[in-house]
């Protein structure tokens, strides 16, 4: 049963991790339509280029009518064109519905175009002529205001480029969602290191460009104060034995919370020795493998499959889980969103 709504301030969230393969837009996706279960008004933005995220919510057809259709704000990159050209405003941005309060901005191959603009304004951001600079790097902050969502989830790439520094610009917070793996705890130090040195660059040029405007005596631009800030990660996809992670995966789990503090939060108080007495650990996934082809071939979360999607047998059991372990992960989620202060252009 969807709960009730409550008026809240609109925020957003970045499910973000350098390692592909953890299974970060599937987790986006499914996290979205509980969010909107929970009784949230939700906006999901496409944000990567390889439009996954878009191709698991929509079939082929649709999705080719929207790209075939060519208005702006049908989807991102159609968006943020002119900003992309220098020669003009960011289109109004035309949700698709998925479900009740869940709409979706499809992403397009044709956004990898804007990366390069924002990887050459990035350095001008300081400069006293900036007009251009700022409207770019801000495009995707003012586009998620411009949604009129109460709750926007961005889904990325694993990349560290321009492209996702912008959209960690427009993020109020950032999930990190890993697997018990080498590469996942490699993830974890590039992901602490690009937001603490994202967060001073823009905080510098934040400041500069509020006196600059002073000094002026002129209305300052569109300044986004989002945070980025780490409410904590996911650990998921876990091949199991009797309810219990493999023999092999257990060193990488030990690792866990004191890689995510150290390197993350970068705080060097004693860290728990299990990601289950972690405060910082907003969920365990374990592996729904039999569901996840049913669900994508639906374009359907996984809580919501049923028989006529080919559930049968103890699958119906597995769809349980899914639908307890996803609504226990938004929660906690939305418990520490919620508590975040926000201010998106703070002058």
């Amino acid at each position: 049963m969807k709960r009730p709504r409550v008026a809240r301030g609109p925020k957003s969230l970045v499910l973000f991790d350098n390692k592909g393969g953890v299974g970060k837009t599937t987790l986006t996706f499914n996290l979205a339509h509980m969010f909107a279960r929970l009784g949230r008004r939700v906006a999901l933005m496409d944000l990567d280029p390889q439009c996954n995220l878009s191709a698991l919510a929509l079939p082929d057809h649709v999705l080719e009518s929207i790209w075939d259709d060519g208005k702006p704000g049908q989807t991102v990159a159609s968006c943020v064109e002119k900003v992309r050209i220098g020669k003009g405003e960011l289109a109004q941005p035309v949700g698709y519905e998925l479900a009740d309060d869940l709409y979706l901005l499809p992403g397009d191959l044709r956004l990898s175009r804007f990366e390069s603009r924002l990887a050459r304004d990035w350095p001008q951001i300081m400069a006293e002529d900036n007009e251009l600079a700022l409207h770019a790097v801000t495009a995707f902050d003012r586009l998620a205001v411009s949604f009129g969502a109460e709750l926007l989830l961005f889904d990325v790439g694993p990349s560290l480029g321009a492209l996702n520094r912008a959209v960690l610009l427009a993020s109020d917070a950032v999930v990190v969602p890993l697997a018990p793996d080498l590469f996942s705890l490699r993830g974890l130090q590039n992901v602490g290191e690009v937001l603490h040195e994202w967060r001073e660059e823009w905080e510098t040029a934040r400041v500069k460009n509020l006196q600059s405007a002073s000094r002026r005596r002129e209305p300052p631009p569109w300044l986004p104060q989002r945070g980025m800030q780490p409410l904590g990660y996911v650990v998921q996809q876990q091949l199991t034995i009797a309810d219990e992670p493999v023999r092999a995966y257990q060193r990488w789990l030990k690792q866990i919370p004191a890689s995510f503090a150290e390197d993350v939060l970068q705080r060097s108080d004693p860290a728990p020795g299990s990601v289950q007495d972690d405060l910082h650990c907003l969920g365990f996934l374990r592996h729904f493998a039999s569901l996840v082809p049913l669900a994508q071939a639906a374009h359907k979360p996984l809580f919501e499959l049923a028989h006529a999607d080919g559930v049968v047998g103890s699958q119906y059991q597995t769809v349980a889980r899914a639908t307890k372990a996803f609504e226990q992960l938004a929660e906690a989620i939305l418990v520490k969103l919620d508590a975040l202060g926000v201010v998106t252009a703070k002058q």
